[in-house]
């Protein structure tokens, strides 16, 4: 499957797992396969379908979300979990990404993550989610708008830097590219650049959970025939 992500919404890790489930992953498969490799009791979650200014999309959110103790136990759990091996180094490459993105923005003693932020279980749960869904759907070719930034947070920047992706920003007073979806993005996509209006075959639609003054906090993924064509 070749698919383009328009990313002019901007990015997290819960956008693209309901993208992904708007184009067809198994929303029960996937928290089966979230629940073998994260064994903590007690999270679920709740993946349902949502409007956002008459876009229909899906949310997906974690309930009962939690710190970690660090981000190493992060790396540690997902090296010992029952994974295909596509997606332990998938996962473990974003989750490295944001590791040494947090130290080089912040200083060493934030490498393993503020326990408010990038520290807690959602932050697991969509890296993991994103490169097990990526690799559940057979996609093999993945292509990316520019990035709608808005506010710029530190470790974005950093992964912004590292991975050249090009960005613009019509929010300047808003975050709207996550660190962990940036990170996600940065690893996935092949390549940036615009769309031409043909050749969609399947529309998938991951709901945000900021809510923005007349403009649908949503991120989209096209499943289209041949992406090489679809360039400008």
């Amino acid at each position: 499957m070749n698919i383009y992500i328009d990313c002019g919404s901007g990015v997290a890790g819960d956008m693209l797992l309901g993208a992904l489930i708007g184009l067809g992953l198994s929303p029960q498969d996937l928290e089966m396969t979230l629940r073998q490799a994260i064994p903590i009791k007690g999270w679920k979650l709740r993946i349902k379908p949502v409007e956002r200014q008459m876009w229909p999309a899906w949310s997906v959110t974690v309930l009962r979300d939690r710190p970690f103790t660090s981000s190493d136990r992060m790396l540690d759990l997902i090296r010992q979990a029952p994974l295909p091996q596509i997606v332990r180094r998938g996962t473990l490459n974003i989750l490295s990404d944001l590791q040494k993105a947090e130290r080089k923005a912040h200083g060493a003693d934030h490498g393993n993550f503020d326990p408010r932020g990038l520290g807690r279980l959602d932050t697991l749960v969509d890296v993991l989610g994103c490169s097990w869904g990526f690799w559940k759907l057979g996609i093999s070719e993945v292509i990316a708008s520019p990035l709608n930034t808005g506010r710029i947070a530190p470790a974005t920047a950093q992964l912004l830097a590292r991975a050249k992706i090009p960005i613009f920003s019509d929010s300047p007073r808003q975050e709207l590219a996550t660190p962990t979806g940036t990170a996600i993005l940065a690893r996935m996509a092949r390549r940036f650049s615009h769309i031409k209006q043909s050749s969609i075959e399947r529309a998938g639609y991951g709901a945000g959970t900021l809510e923005r003054d007349g403009k649908p906090n949503v991120l989209a993924i096209y499943q289209v025939k041949t992406a090489r064509k679809l360039l400008k």
